[in-house]
């Protein structure tokens, strides 16, 4: 496996904001981009398959196609079905302008240490904490590529390791957590490419149950081609990897794994204090999407000028992920609100009963008391579009590549 080192800025300068302003300076501009990434050829509707359509002019984002489609007796018909560039990606049902997801790409992809959803907020101006948190784990999502390949090669050398990083809730048992207890840590598998002239490749990184051969196995053989050297400590649950080579390492007492396994170590350490000088500590419960962050930025340390096109080319394979998919919560009060409508034998006291039991507020769940409350229909009344109104006069846009 070949791997190309490209000096850090010196040919992989990313775009400035300036420049970023004059490539994306509206939704129109990124919607462009977007349906060049979607239809490279050209629009194809994903309904009937025509190439004929167009874009509407209110709506930037949707094309609405041209051509015909044949129904069960072959009469054919206008398709006039309409098509979003975001539909069924990250940005799928967005709010939000689709400059400030652009913004948010670039801000999140070119940075070198990462940014918090605090930041975040501050600089896209957006007034809701909780629509900045979501921005950014959606995008997070996007850098976990679903088809990307394992680590090494016939004959590479994979150094593998596994480290800890402390966290400890409220409701843990007190103890000291010392050796190979699991009380207050979050155990980190990782593996790491050891490159011919010396230099470290592509990194793995995933939250472990345990250091036993049932989680280190599992890890090894997900993240790395068969016939693979696999370089490791003395732990013996390394042993007996199937269609591996292992390279086992018994360290002395006076000797420190660092000095044999330098790669993997440095990735541990680097980790540890990006986590806490970034977030300030890791939790338990979104902390593999944060290590794949930062796999992320790792392995495109020198690519930066091409990570905010490889982050949104992710996006559209990943599809969309909703609050709730990303929370692993349940939308208790939508689901009660249904049950009062259906044919649930549930009495609206019940409902309340149980909408306070899962935490929901007071002044929410006072709505299901309200005998007219679900209304039958609802009429939104939108005072403002979702995005931005362009002006119906612009200059036209011309594609350039990122």
């Amino acid at each position: 496996m070949s791997h190309q080192h490209v000096f850090r800025w010196q040919y992989d300068r990313p775009p400035s904001l300036e420049q970023f302003n004059q490539m994306f300076p509206d939704d129109w501009s990124c919607a462009a981009y977007l349906a060049k990434k979607r239809w490279p050829d050209g629009f194809v509707c994903p309904h009937c398959g025509s190439r004929k359509g167009w874009k509407l002019r209110a709506k930037p984002w949707v094309w609405e196609c041209g051509g015909e489609a044949a129904d069960a007796d072959g009469v054919l018909s206008p398709c006039r079905k309409q098509t979003s560039v975001i539909a069924h990606t990250i940005m799928h049902k967005t709010h939000l302008p689709l400059r400030t997801w652009f913004l948010a790409a670039h801000l999140v992809a070119t940075h070198s240490n990462g940014i918090s959803a605090l930041q975040l907020q501050g600089k896209l101006g957006i007034g809701s904490y909780k629509t900045a948190w979501l921005l950014l784990h959606k995008l997070r999502r996007a850098m976990v590529d679903p088809s990307r390949e394992p680590l090494g090669g016939d004959g590479e050398v994979v150094q593998v390791d596994e480290s800890e990083m402390p966290f400890r809730r409220r409701t843990d048992p007190i103890g000291d957590g010392r050796g190979r207890s699991k009380t207050g840590k979050i155990i980190i598998g990782g593996a790491v490419e050891c490159l011919e002239d010396g230099r470290m490749g592509r990194i793995r990184l995933e939250v472990i149950k345990g250091y036993g051969r049932d989680d280190l196995h599992p890890f090894v053989l997900r993240n790395t081609y068969e016939g693979s050297v696999i370089m490791t400590d003395g732990n013996t649950a390394y042993r007996h990897l199937p269609n591996r080579l292992h390279d086992e390492n018994v360290l002395p007492k006076y000797v420190q794994a660092h000095h044999i396994l330098k790669h993997i170590h440095r990735i541990f350490s680097n980790l540890k204090r990006w986590a806490m000088g970034v977030y300030h500590g890791l939790r338990r419960k979104h902390a593999d999407i944060y290590l794949q962050e930062f796999v992320f930025r790792w392995n495109r340390r020198r690519h930066y000028r091409s990570s905010f096109d490889r982050l949104l080319g992710i996006g559209f394979k990943i599809g969309g992920r909703s609050y709730w998919d990303i929370t692993g919560k349940q939308p208790v009060f939508r689901i009660l609100k249904e049950r009062v409508r259906g044919a649930d034998m549930i009495t609206r006291q019940e409902a309340y009963e149980e909408a306070r039991a899962a935490g929901v507020s007071k002044e929410y769940a006072k709505r299901l008391l309200d005998p007219s409350y679900p209304p039958d229909s609802i009429s939104y009344v939108r005072r403002k579009p979702r995005r931005p109104v362009l002006a119906k006069q612009r200059t036209a846009f011309v594609f350039h590549p990122y």
